[in-house]
């Protein structure tokens, strides 16, 4: 039990010395709940992967349970900005973080990020994993990898690629490629995917590693050329967009995560309660095939896989950045 958590077991220890039913004040707790706005703080700017999933489940969670939920995009510095309000927020379950990779990622590479990981937040709900995909424009002169790996050998330095911001998993994905390929190239942070996007459609960049959720739609329309995506098989919905394993690099592999977290010291009773309301949200076949035509996996396990998720993946992580050179830029 961490210090946030044994000062609210504490408190309401006492508060029930009275009473002689803290767990019954809980319980009535969680069945009120939400009495009011419950809102969802994004880590990223909006049109990216984690504002279309945040705001399809938020959507579905107002409409079916008749919730008064919100999505808020506080993008910037890697998700720091969105990740210290919410961290800091009163940890009553109306203020939530949505988030991906970089909440663990965040903790190597910034000297103080404003909050500490695996302290100050408690997991709610795993929500969707996804690959990653290198995108190109249509007019763009890379047809396959192999075209951007030659180009990038050929101008060592001088090819700039767009992410959805430092630390974000698509940064990671392609700094773990760049490592893999043995090339140089330039990484241009932006606040989310969608702008990232926006650039390599209007030719500002020659291309940019996104999250599938964030480009599937684009992909589709034509707007946006896949090149390779990180999952080990061939996406249903893009089956003549091949994986980076199968364009020379066998074993690649990277997937972006997105999840529900809140501050630490909320109730375990509203936890349960907020993993039990979007895994159902998760579950319902007009969501799942809305989420898999977009690219991402629908997870929605309890909150106890998740925090092992967590804690896995911020172990991985720890190996991770320092053997890739990962700095923020």
């Amino acid at each position: 039990m961490n210090r946030f958590s044994g000062k609210l077991f504490a408190g309401l220890i006492a508060a029930g010395a009275f009473s002689g039913a803290p767990s019954q004040a809980l319980a009535q707790s969680a069945a009120d709940y939400p009495a009011k706005l419950v809102r969802i703080i994004v880590v990223s700017g909006p049109g990216g992967g984690l504002d279309i999933v945040g705001r399809l489940v938020a959507d579905r969670l107002s409409r079916s349970k008749a919730w008064s939920v919100i999505v808020e995009n506080r993008g910037g510095a890697g998700g720091n900005i969105a990740s210290e309000y919410v961290a800091k927020s009163p940890a009553d379950g109306y203020t939530l973080l949505e988030t991906t990779n970089s909440h663990n990622i965040n903790a190597f590479i910034y000297k103080n990020p404003g909050y500490d990981t695996r302290k100050d937040f408690a997991a709610v709900v795993q929500l969707t994993e996804a690959p990653s995909v290198f995108v190109t424009g249509p007019q763009s002169p890379y047809r396959s990898l192999k075209d951007l790996v030659n180009a990038a050998r050929a101008q060592p330095g001088k090819l700039a690629y767009g992410s959805g911001g430092s630390g974000s998993p698509t940064h990671i994905s392609a700094e773990m490629f760049k490592a893999a390929a043995g090339i140089n190239l330039i990484h241009i942070p932006y606040k989310g995917g969608g702008p990232a996007n926006q650039d390599v459609m209007g030719g500002q960049i020659p291309f940019a590693m996104s999250a599938l959720p964030a480009v599937m739609p684009l992909l589709k329309a034509g707007k946006l050329r896949g090149l390779a995506m990180t999952s080990e098989k061939r996406w249903p919905g893009l089956p003549d967009v091949p994986t980076v394993a199968e364009s020379g690099y066998p074993g690649f592999s990277h997937a972006t995560w997105i999840g529900i977290v809140a501050p630490t010291g909320t109730p375990g009773p509203i936890i349960a309660r907020l993993n039990k309301e979007f895994a159902a949200v998760l579950a319902i076949p007009e969501v799942r095939e809305r989420l898999l035509g977009l690219g991402a996996q629908p997870v929605g396990k309890s909150a106890a896989d998740f925090e092992a998720m967590l804690k896995a993946d911020y172990e991985v992580t720890a190996k991770l950045v320092p053997k890739i050179g990962l700095q923020v830029q």
